[in-house]
């Protein structure tokens, strides 16, 4: 039976064997204070912390049946984390053997701190997966949900994964961007904003009534409450994904459009999902948000063939797709702004600013021409600058067309320089400001 004297000393002992084996693992080894890594390891023994906590509530054989079935379940919950645990293991060792090009490391750092906030612990990892994704507070089921047990980390610990080819295309790195978004939606609860706004105009709740109502229709064994909660997670989910890609451009402007069009748009052009949008009505609103933000002109003369191609995947944004993501879709069109504004505020001084960054990236472009390190000459230039100005350079390479976004991205030799340009630009920024 759950939680009987013989099932609680099985979880037990399996508990017991999960901490030592996290504790006693090398690679859970001390790091520097300061260090990559450090709030990640401090998060693991806030996990092992807590589990011992609880096993120290462990019930007796003659506890009533139902006190000793709720440890039991406590217990089975604490060792599945347990065991999803040992994954940061290969993490913290990225974090003294790192491969991703060390000048987007440091962008992409920058952004963390942009977006989400200085008291952030990124590591960023190669995954197996062709994939981009990120995840934060990984373990926090058992240590926020155990009563009495005081955590000791208060960084929080962010994870990216990229494909493990990816780690010198610097071109692609902007997605990093969109990745952090996600713990930058969570740690100020942005999607709860936006929310609010579009629940407090009496058109979107109209709306939504209306849609629920059209949906009773179709599907016809869900109850209108059911329907309205499906469509509202649905709602909730997209309202992330937009503001993720939002923040994106505030952070690094068009080398994030650029960037999601070389790697999203291959995979998926107008297909909406329960937790994505279509790409088309996501190129559409990074286009206005563009645009809206002064760096319309810049594309236009950068790439004016790929924003033409941009422009009509954003027109089929209206294309017909099957409710209830046409209703998601009109709704976050009309209340787009929300999504702008929201990106802007929590961006804050730390948005990419279109008259200061073409400056830097027609001279980064400019060098790179002759193949010259594009860091500045007469003093470093900004990161962001330098990677623009990497992309201005691949399209006069590699050609202002669809294909060319994708070949540009294969170019080894432009990010190589591109990435030791940023690197060189962060060291020369720091040694002047500890001067």
């Amino acid at each position: 039976m759950d939680g009987n004297p013989s099932d609680l000393t099985l979880l037990l002992a399996s508990a017991q064997q999960e901490i030592d084996g996290l504790r006693d693992d090398p690679r859970m080894s001390s790091l520097e204070a300061g260090s990559r890594g450090v709030a990640l390891r401090s998060h693991v023994l806030d996990l092992i912390g807590a589990v011992e906590y609880r096993v120290a509530q462990s019930p007796t054989p003659s506890s009533p049946e139902p006190e000793r079935r709720a440890f039991a379940r406590s217990m089975r919950q604490s060792i599945l984390v347990l065991r999803g645990a040992h994954a940061a293991l290969p993490w913290l060792e990225a974090t003294r053997r790192p491969t991703l090009n060390l000048g987007s490391l440091y962008l992409t750092e920058d952004c963390a701190r942009s977006l989400v906030g200085n008291d952030v612990d990124l590591v960023v990892v190669p995954d197996p997966e062709f994939m981009y994704s990120t995840t934060s507070w990984m373990f926090s089921a058992v240590v926020i949900s155990t009563p009495g047990f005081v955590a000791a980390t208060t960084r929080r610990p962010i994870v990216l994964n990229y494909p493990l080819s990816d780690s010198d295309r610097l071109l692609l790195h902007p997605i990093f961007a969109h990745e952090l978004g996600h713990a930058a939606v969570d740690e100020h609860r942005l999607v709860a904003d936006v929310e609010a706004a579009l629940d407090n105009d009496p058109s979107f709740v109209a709306a939504f009534g209306k849609a629920v109502t059209d949906m009773e229709a179709l599907w016809t064994a869900a109850s209108p409450t059911q329907i309205a909660g499906t469509v509202r997670a649905s709602l909730r989910q997209w309202i992330e994904e937009l503001l993720c890609d939002h923040l994106a451009v505030e952070a690094l402007g068009p080398a994030f459009l650029w960037a999601f069009s070389s790697f999203v748009m291959p995979l998926s052009y107008g297909v909406p999902a329960q937790s994505h949008p279509p790409n088309t009505l996501r190129t559409r609103l990074l286009i206005t948000h563009l645009t809206e933000r002064g760096w319309r002109a810049y594309l236009d003369r950068a790439a004016p063939n790929i924003m033409s191609w941009l422009d009509g995947i954003a027109a089929d944004a209206a294309s017909p797709i099957a409710m209830p993501y046409s209703f998601l879709r009109d709704q976050l069109l009309a209340y787009g702004q929300v999504l702008r504004d929201t990106a802007l505020s929590r961006a804050g001084a730390h948005a990419m600013s279109p008259a200061e960054a073409e400056v830097g990236a027609n001279e980064a472009a400019d060098l790179l021409a002759e193949t010259i390190l594009p860091n500045g000459t007469h003093g470093p230039l900004d990161g962001r600058s330098i990677l623009l100005g990497g992309w201005q350079h691949a399209f006069v390479e590699h050609g202002d067309h669809p294909g060319g976004i994708v070949a540009a991205t294969r170019d080894r030799q432009i990010q190589e320089l591109v990435g030791k340009a940023i690197e060189m630009s962060v060291v020369e920024q720091t040694w002047t400001e500890e001067a």
